[in-house]
């Protein structure tokens, strides 16, 4: 008896979730096949590489009208956040590779420019193929969520809690933090991820606090207190729901699937690791990043191979995110 109704719940369950990720707006890809990066085979080819961006929608249509309109407004819709989410073939490792907005790259139809002017300028096709371009990698799917939807999600858990390890003041957006753990939630956890004016390494530290916030978010998430909470799961997922937009071959299954496949995930399986700067320039009255090109392609060949663990044995943990305690 006992079985039929977790059974009945169970199955209840994911048909609610169908019903939600079917509301997933999609978007086409347009690439030449051709040029794109090969797809991998051998003992990694179960591997998958997402590229994430958290975007900013802007005043005008969303993201997913826009393209179907095929009427995308240079700069109404921006990412300054990139990230290659690597899920290893077995799924028993998660890794997040950060790429720096200010990097400087070649971006079809614009030029030598900021790697982030390639969403702006072109949209989620333009930015797929500058994001392969630049990293020698397929990528099998985009997911973009906007912020608004990350703030929304946030409120959805009840907080997630982050530890500031001095006293800071961001001049930009005008907020003092404090010393000591806090639970930032809503528009100050938006303030947390997107400072970048007052710490001394600017947008490199800026993707510290990103990833360390990711951190402690996934580990919240993963935790029973969340999972097993109907209410704090529901309105988890339709806040994800809401306000994400995937290429239109990322299907209902494929998502459903690698969400279950991820369920038995916990903090020590994620690694977050930041593409490893040469130096900054300035570039055309810009501050622009310069990558370690040598130590760049070494990174994207290991996440290729499905093997970053030697990537990080060879190069240390330099461009690994540290403890949290260490995180400005």
């Amino acid at each position: 008896m006992m079985g039929t109704i977790v059974a009945s719940l169970f199955g209840g369950w994911l048909v609610y979730l169908d019903n939600q990720i079917s509301q997933v707006p999609r978007v086409p890809l347009v690439l030449d096949e051709e040029r794109r990066p090969a797809r991998v085979t051998g003992e990694a080819a179960e591997s998958l590489n997402i590229l994430l961006a958290g975007a900013d929608a802007g005043p005008g249509p969303s993201i997913a009208k826009a393209v179907a309109a095929g009427d995308w407004q240079p700069y109404s819709h921006r990412s300054d956040t990139i990230i290659v989410l690597h899920v290893t073939a077995d799924r028993e490792q998660a890794y997040l590779v950060s790429v720096p907005r200010d990097t400087w790259t070649q971006i079809d139809g614009v030029g030598m420019s900021k790697i982030n002017a390639a969403f702006a300028a072109g949209g989620p096709s333009l930015y797929v193929k500058t994001l392969e371009d630049f990293s020698g990698l397929r990528m099998d799917h985009l997911a973009i969520i906007d912020w608004e939807g990350f703030r929304d999600l946030t409120k959805a858990i009840g907080g997630v809690p982050v530890t500031i390890p001095k006293d800071v003041y961001d001049p930009s957006q005008r907020v003092q933090w404090k010393k000591g753990k806090q639970e930032l939630e809503g528009q100050l956890a938006l303030q947390y991820v997107r400072m970048r004016h007052g710490l001394e390494e600017g947008d490199f530290d800026r993707i510290k606090r990103q990833q360390n916030f990711l951190r402690a978010f996934m580990k919240k998430m993963l935790s029973t207190g969340t999972t097993s909470n109907p209410i704090k799961l529901t309105n988890s997922v339709e806040a994800v729901v809401k306000y994400l937009t995937v290429d239109d071959e990322f299907t209902n299954g494929a998502m459903r699937d690698l969400a279950f496949s991820l369920r038995a995930l916990e903090e020590e399986d994620v690694t977050f690791i930041t593409v490893p700067k040469q130096r900054y320039a300035t570039i055309d009255e810009q501050s622009v990043v310069i990558v370690d090109k040598k130590q760049t392609r070494a990174l994207f060949d290991a996440v290729a191979n499905d093997d970053i663990e030697s990537y990080i044995d060879k190069f240390g943990k330099a461009d690994v995110l540290g403890k949290q305690k260490s995180v400005k």
